[in-house]
């Protein structure tokens, strides 16, 4: 199941705050899963968990029960005047309370909503061909504090979030309160595995450079040693520097360790210095 799917069969068991959440739920998912003007109602959904949903509300709210097509997709149309002008009267002006607001948005969403797995990215987006609705329902979820987008998209106007915070206070918000704690979750794991491979990176950087000095150590103590200039070196460069061959992998401050008496990285790093000096001069 994707992570969509999941998030919506968990919204159709969500709990309704009070009397009018159902017709804001069904406003929702009319406005956005199909149509709800000119006296007729349509309603198309491939989820059979929604398109139940959808039945409880009008139960609900209208005492109405209907079985509708049943197959690939599940849709019902109620052509009848009195019937749609009814039903359409009862979803106007049902989001006056937060809760309310909360129905909306998630009738939106098990409509047309949609959200990437977050272990790939951090998507959420609602479709629906009216331009009006999509700006009714980004207005509804600024009310709440929550920051959306509007694009046009093959047909459809799209209001999306992709910040992960919000995606996961919309969840929390439509009542999908597991779906957010695993976003979350997600996100925590994401940025320990991104702490851990940079703190990787960085070590194989550093190593790959301490690999790269002291081979231009050796490669300079092997230049010295082959020539005159070698017995004149002072006794702490030539202490250093036959250290540095037989630990070629050792820190500047594993090598000052093992100096006779200990010096410090810097120490170490001077006198590497200056027999790299003295080479260049050869």
């Amino acid at each position: 199941m994707s992570f969509s799917s999941d998030i919506k069969e968990r919204l159709c068991r969500a709990e309704r705050g009070c009397p009018s959440c159902a017709a804001a739920e069904l406003a929702g998912m009319l406005r956005f899963a199909g149509s709800a003007a000119d006296d007729k109602i349509k309603f198309t959904t491939e989820n059979e968990a929604v398109f139940e949903r959808l039945r409880e509300n009008l139960r609900e709210c209208f005492g109405m029960e209907i079985s509708g097509e049943k197959g690939p997709k599940y849709r019902f149309n109620i052509e009848n005047t009195d019937t749609a002008e009814n039903i359409i009267e009862g979803m106007a002006g049902s989001v006056r309370l937060s809760c309310c607001r909360a129905a909306y948005v998630r009738g939106a969403f098990l409509g047309a909503g949609s959200a990437s797995n977050p272990e790939k990215s951090y998507h959420l987006e609602f479709d629906t061909k009216n331009r009006k609705e999509a700006e009714f329902l980004r207005a509804v979820l600024e009310k709440e504090g929550f920051s959306a987008k509007l694009t046009y998209r093959k047909g459809y106007d799209v209001v999306y979030v992709k910040e992960c915070d919000a995606i996961a206070g919309i969840l929390g918000f439509m009542g999908a309160g597991k779906g957010a704690l695993e976003l979350f979750t997600v996100q925590i794991e994401k940025e320990v595995r991104n702490s851990i491979n940079r703190r990787v990176n960085c070590d194989t950087a550093n190593a790959d450079k301490s690999a790269r000095a002291s081979s231009k150590h050796i490669y300079a103590i092997k230049k010295l040693k082959k020539s005159p200039q070698w017995v004149k070196l002072p006794d702490v460069l030539k202490e250093i520097a036959e250290l540095r061959l037989e630990y070629p992998e050792d820190s500047l401050k594993e090598l000052g360790e093992k100096t006779n008496p200990p010096i410090g990285k810097s120490g170490v790093n001077h006198r590497l210095n200056r027999i790299l000096s003295i080479a260049d001069t050869l």
